[in-house]
């Protein structure tokens, strides 16, 4: 078998070395248009706020580790056409083409940006946040400079922002939505955020209307105000790449990415697709959304690993998991916000607490701020939290409740651990879980 995958992120690379552990004959060929793999996006901020030396520490892998697997790897090779009823692609490196035959066409071509929608007059010292690329870049440009601007940009972005604060940069953050992370948080949980963190000014609805250059500063013109900079960093806004899949004939969504089956098969015979390119189900609300997540991508190219070594794994729908740090805070995430259940008008209710992650009396704690948003009847649909301490145990605990479908008065009914040093008696979930029932029973 011939299998061959565009794109080389978490999803194209995982899903190369998950058949090459399940199968040693099959011939598998990568072709990406970068020239950098096999490295964590996530730590971008680290390296640029110091914490992490070098942009070389992310990079897990290089060229050589798949080559010795015996996976054919092309970098900076630009795949330019998909021909499907023959079973071929054409690509492109060095000004060459060739035209190659596949068994098995995998598109793991992620997302790309989109082109910011306020006038720029030249691009001296403003930057995209994107990639590791981009990062080494940044870091050098702001050697010797002192302020910073940031135009709505997502976690990686808001991340950087912080640890370039905590580095002595002067930092504003220009939001131009209602508050910062909008997919994860809703406005009373992204404004306790920054409400809590120091080091970063923040504007919220603040409409960008050009970015213009005053000698060496450049001018953000928003609202009816102007600000100055010595380093801009665009929005990271991003729609799926899907140009060879609709050369190949693949259907898209309603969200312009590629639709998919369970099984991650496209409509087009001996295509697949994963990662940020596609759309999937929403747990939730049971129509169609995007996950582009690390974690997805990472989901879906092991189970299509199994699926093309011949067993029949189903990818199930998303509830959409987050976990980051920004500036001294971690935020956690899953399932919807209210402010998107209020837009598709499902009768939801919420609230929030603020409680302890550990025993109220121990000396070593950190407060934990959490809201939950049920229906009606308390099934549980979303949940936000903020806290210095650890919550990627927490909230993927709530994951699972909400992918359960479970309800608040189930909840209060588990079985939860103790002891002082590390969790209350009664669980902060069972807490808020209390909380939603009296406003149910009112």
């Amino acid at each position: 078998m011939k299998v061959v995958i565009v794109g080389a992120g978490a999803a194209g690379l995982t899903l190369a070395s998950n058949i090459r552990n399940k199968d040693e004959k099959s011939e598998i060929i990568i072709f990406t248009k970068s020239e950098d793999i096999a490295y964590s996006p996530c730590a971008i901020p680290l390296v640029l706020g110091g914490i992490i030396e070098s942009f070389d520490d992310i990079i897990m892998h290089d060229a050589k580790h798949y080559l010795d697997k015996n996976i054919q790897l092309h970098l900076s090779t630009a795949v330019t056409a998909v021909d499907s009823s023959k079973k071929t692609i054409t690509f492109k490196k060095d000004s060459k083409s060739e035209t190659i035959t596949y068994d098995k066409l995998v598109l793991a071509t992620g997302n790309e940006l989109i082109a910011p929608d306020f006038d720029i007059d030249n691009r001296d010292n403003i930057y995209h946040l994107t990639n590791i690329h981009d990062g080494r870049i940044i870091q050098k440009s702001v050697e010797g400079k002192k302020e910073i601007v940031f135009i709505s940009n997502m976690s990686i972005g808001i991340e950087s922002a912080y640890e370039l604060a905590k580095k002595g940069y002067d930092v504003t953050f220009l939001e131009q939505s209602f508050g910062i992370l909008p997919l994860f948080l809703d406005g009373d949980m992204s404004g306790k955020l920054v409400e809590l963190n120091e080091g970063v000014n923040f504007e919220t609805n603040a409409n960008v209307i050009s970015i213009t250059t005053n000698g060496a500063k450049k001018e953000i013109h928003y609202n009816d105000k102007i600000i100055t900079a010595d380093v801009v960093i665009l929005p990271s806004n991003k729609v799926p790449s899907t140009v060879l899949a609709k050369q190949a004939g693949c259907e898209l969504g309603d969200f312009g990415a590629v639709k998919i089956n369970e099984y991650l098969e496209t409509n087009v015979e001996d295509i697949y697709a994963i990662g940020d390119c596609v759309e999937v189900k929403s747990h939730i609300t049971g129509t169609q959304t995007v996950s582009p997540a690390g974690t997805t991508a990472v989901r879906q190219a092991m189970i299509l690993a199994n699926n093309l070594a011949g067993n029949k794994l189903t990818f199930n729908p998303v509830v959409n998991t987050v976990v980051s740090k920004v500036g001294d805070y971690n935020y956690a995430s899953s399932g919807i916000t209210e402010s998107f259940a209020n837009m598709i008008e499902m009768p939801v209710v919420s609230t929030c607490i603020e409680t302890c992650q550990k025993a109220r009396y121990y000396p070593q704690n950190n407060k934990l701020y959490i809201k939950m948003i049920c229906k009606l009847d308390g099934t549980v649909v979303g949940c936000q939290m903020l806290s210095k301490g650890d919550l990627s145990s927490r909230i993927d605990t709530l994951s699972f409740v909400i992918t359960d479908n479970m309800k608040c008065e189930e909840i209060i009914q588990k079985e939860f651990s103790y002891t002082p040093s590390l969790a209350m008696v009664i669980n902060p979930i069972v807490q808020i879980s209390q909380e939603i029932m009296k406003k149910i029973e009112k």
